[in-house]
């Protein structure tokens, strides 16, 4: 036997600190649960079996947070006891309860610990093997606390200013601060900023605390700070506070005593295997503030930014995965992501009820299998794929087509479009969806069930969130899809896609032009008339955010135009590194003032200055200036074609799976180094095995 494990039934884990993470954003003083779409609940009651063989009289002891019990053979035993066996074979089942958080158990014994072997189901009655995490081997251990690390910070500066002390801590970041001076009576005011105006200025602070003091406070006995940070904060006062983003933090009190603080750095402990510098000292700082947005970024789950939402957006994790691959290329993250995301049926909104992002999980889905060839990870959620896919087929119309029913929110992009009628990229991101599953079945199931509904009648028949065995196949699906899209939103003409207006007239954007480049929706000749068309035009509405700017750059690298690329990126990313950035910003304006550049969403300081997505960079500089791709699933075999554009001499660290590909550009003489075998190195014309 291997070693003891915590386990659980499957997904249980992902689901529950997913549900922890949508409900603890704040506001302006209020909680702000994640309640404007459905979070999946967890199982209440599940059952393990497994088996044991003493060879000789042993002890062991079922350690669980939940409540429940055991049965040996047909004797029952109550569970965190010592339990005494005689030798001999038994046929062993756990019986599990929890009303607060998800049933989960340890045994470790000579003769029977808990891990994959196992199985558990529970009142659906399909058996699976359980779930497990690295993190949880030991009795002491709770899979209910997330295991985050931390180290403790240290201000740069602490200035008296409004009545109070202003602390700086020199950059972004996020984690728990605790009180340790303050007065026993009066009341403190705690005021978090990602900029030094937001930290004072307590009324339009979207992050502020107000705790009412006694003498009873300041007699208070509590443990050391180390293992303070560690527990679940209680409401009410207490010295140590929820961990939150900041990079300022103003204290005050009503009676004028001081309130002082120390603050901790809480973080996910992944390390980095990429690495990238050249020539440009300006991309090399680019690529530092990505990494580390990133990192912050990178908690239970993908965040879309460490303040303002601190939730998990499906279309915020698909470029996250991205990034993830070209960084650390940590498959845990993304598979936690994915299961919290897709939860379990039946599905009665989209994902976060965004059409686009229940077709970026389904994308997501194939490009980490095709990353790291996890085909148990896919099995483990093909039939909650399955009726989510069947849930968006049932919202489309006649054609197939996405189109916007009640509780659907057409997103695509904030760029200012007409999002009423029928937008051609939301069509492009549904045939990408159909082609994934349609190679997913293929892994899953081989030919015979790779099987779709009919979506020339999506909508008889077709009772939300029941699974579909129709006669249509997915790759058909795709097919009928696309021939729709390029009769009724292709303009041969000016060789672009438009999109229709709820009054039947067109409307012209980036965003359709930029997935057919994107997901090869048309051959190579089509794309490079479509970038003349629309993305080097000056004529059509600019993408504003970093976000659908990534998809843009990427059209832009595919079609070999790496120098603009990198323009691109030092003005824009530059730009922002410039006005004092430390992390990347959820938008960039140069023309904005400082007032303008720090509200959105009607609130003076709701821009986000630490958003995941803006960590693009990591994911460009490594796929296409390095050049490292995938050309077969889980890297067995891959390709180096770099084009360093006027980056000059360069040395850069690219992951790939279990290993990683080093590049080194000095002078005219390129070496390049693997750690795995499978890679071709493309240059100069030549190929060359590495």
């Amino acid at each position: 036997m291997g070693k003891a494990k915590w386990i659980w039934k499957y997904g249980e884990y992902e689901i529950y600190h997913h549900k922890l993470l949508m409900c603890r954003r704040q506001e302006m003083g209020c909680d702000y649960p994640g309640v404007i779409w459905r979070i999946a609940p967890n199982e209440i009651s599940v059952r393990f079996r497994s088996t044991m063989k003493a060879l000789t009289d042993t002890t062991l002891r079922i350690v669980t947070h939940s409540k429940g019990m055991a049965y040996f053979g047909d004797q029952k035993y109550p569970v965190n006891e010592d339990l005494f066996f005689p030798a001999g074979e038994y046929e062993v089942f756990v019986m599990l309860y929890d009303l607060e958080r998800f049933p989960c158990f340890f045994i470790d014994s000579e003769y029977l610990k808990t891990d994959e072997s196992w199985e558990d189901w529970s009142f659906d009655g399909l058996r699976t093997s359980p779930g497990c995490e690295p993190a949880f081997y030991q009795p002491t251990d709770d899979p209910a606390v997330f295991p985050f690390a931390y180290e403790e910070l240290k201000p740069v500066s602490v200035e008296e200013v409004s009545g109070g002390l202003l602390y700086d801590f020199g950059k972004e970041t996020f984690g728990p601060v605790e009180l340790t001076e303050y007065p026993g009576q009066g009341t403190i005011y705690l005021t978090y900023g990602e900029s030094r105006e937001e930290a004072l200025d307590y009324p339009e602070a979207l992050i502020r605390e107000k705790l009412e003091c006694s003498e009873s406070c300041i007699r208070e006995k509590l443990e050391d700070s180390e293992s303070l940070i560690r527990e679940k904060t209680e409401p009410g006062f207490g010295r140590r506070r929820p961990a939150r983003a900041f990079r300022y933090i103003h204290t005050r009190s009503s009676v004028g005593a001081p309130v002082t603080l120390k603050a901790w750095y809480e973080y996910l402990p992944i390390e980095d295997i990429a690495s990238f510098r050249c020539e440009d000292e300006q991309m090399n700082r680019i690529w530092d503030i990505c990494a580390y947005t990133f990192h912050l970024n990178s908690r239970e789950m993908y965040l879309d930014g460490i303040k303002r939402d601190r939730w998990c957006w499906s279309g915020d994790a698909y470029q996250s995965f991205f990034a993830n691959y070209y960084l650390y290329f940590d498959p845990q993250i993304v598979k936690r992501t994915i299961l919290g995301l897709l939860g379990k049926p039946p599905y009665y909104t989209h994902i976060n009820t965004i059409n686009d992002y229940s077709a970026y999980l389904i994308a997501a889905v194939w490009d980490y299998y095709y990353a790291t060839g996890d085909r148990e990870f896919v099995g483990r959620i093909w039939e909650n794929l399955k009726h989510l896919y069947t849930f968006m087929i049932s919202r489309t119309d006649e054609n197939g087509y996405v189109v916007k029913r009640e509780n659907d929110w057409i997103f695509i992009d904030w760029s200012e479009m007409d999002k009423d009628g029928i937008l051609c990229a939301e069509q492009i991101l549904l045939w990408n969806a159909h082609k994934a599953m349609g190679r997913l079945a293929e892994l899953m199931c081989g030919s015979a069930d790779r099987k779709a509904v009919d979506v020339t009648e999506p909508m008889k028949g077709n009772p939300v969130g029941v699974a579909v065995d129709a006669a249509l196949p997915y790759e058909l699906a795709a097919e009928k899809l696309k021939k729709n899209i390029l009769r009724d939103f292709w303009d041969e003409e000016k060789g672009l896609f438009y999109d229709q207006k709820a009054d039947g007239s067109r409307q012209i954007t980036r965003h359709p032009n930029i997935f057919a480049i994107m997901y090869d929706f048309v051959e190579e000749a089509v794309q490079k008339r479509i970038a003349r068309s629309v993305i080097y035009s000056e004529e059509y509405v600019k993408i504003t955010t970093p976000y659908f700017k990534l998809y843009e750059l990427i059209a832009m690298c595919k079609l070999g135009d790496i120098r603009a690329v990198q323009d691109y990126i030092s003005f824009y990313w530059g730009g922002m590194l410039k006005e004092g950035a430390t992390t990347v910003w959820e938008r960039y304006d140069p023309e904005a003032t400082r007032e303008e550049a720090l509200a959105m969403y009607g609130m003076k300081y709701g821009t986000s200055l630490c958003h995941a997505w803006g960590s693009g960079p990591i994911y460009l500089l490594g796929r296409y200036c390095c050049g490292v791709k995938a050309t077969d699933v889980g890297y067995r075999t891959f390709e180096v074609r770099p084009d360093f554009g006027r980056l000059g001499e360069v040395q850069a660290t690219v992951p790939v799976r279990d290993g990683a590909v080093e590049l080194v550009l000095t002078g005219n003489r390129l070496t390049v180094t693997a750690t795995v075998s499978g890679g071709t190195l493309y240059y100069g014309g030549k190929s060359y095995v590495l």
